[in-house]
């Protein structure tokens, strides 16, 4: 299940803070012979104020890139819950299935990705994708010749 949309604006705030606080805390430091209240605990250490800009930083950006992947920014495609309940389908009574997932790209091809359990039986999933499952899933979207990508990705778990 996805996050919430409440949840990624609630990152990217924080991202944002912890830049705004880098950026201040880099200013700071590089003024000579001023230290804000609380920083004085540093003990004239000259390395550490920058040590903790440079660490808010790499949190912030860290942060910012998990935002930018969890919207799905540079995904290829769309969706299809069609397909999705027909790769289900086809591969009903198949021990170890996992998460299923059907997108059609831009330019017309199917992007299929299937996550398996280590107890699965990987010859009847790939047996059951090769004989039916990918030409009923080129019907259920109406691209009867579009080609398509199968993944599948076997947990270690």
């Amino acid at each position: 299940m996805r996050p919430r949309l409440g949840n990624r604006v609630g990152l990217l705030l924080v991202g944002l803070v912890l830049v705004a606080g880098g950026l201040g805390l880099l200013a700071v430091a590089r003024r000579p012979g001023s230290a804000p209240v609380g920083l004085d605990a540093l003990g004239g250490r000259p390395w550490a104020l920058p040590l903790l800009a440079g660490t808010a930083m790499l949190v912030a950006l860290v942060a910012s890139r998990w935002l930018v992947l969890a919207l799905g920014w540079g995904r290829l495609g769309r969706r299809t819950g069609a397909g999705i309940a027909m790769l289900g389908v086809a591969l009903k009574g198949i021990e170890g299935i996992g998460r299923l997932s059907v997108r059609v790209a831009g330019d017309g091809r199917l992007r299929v990705a299937v996550s398996l359990q280590r107890s699965a039986d990987l010859r009847q999933v790939i047996r059951r994708l090769d004989e039916s499952a990918v030409s009923r899933l080129r019907r259920t979207v109406g691209r009867d010749d579009a080609p398509a990508v199968v993944r599948l990705h076997v947990r270690g778990r």
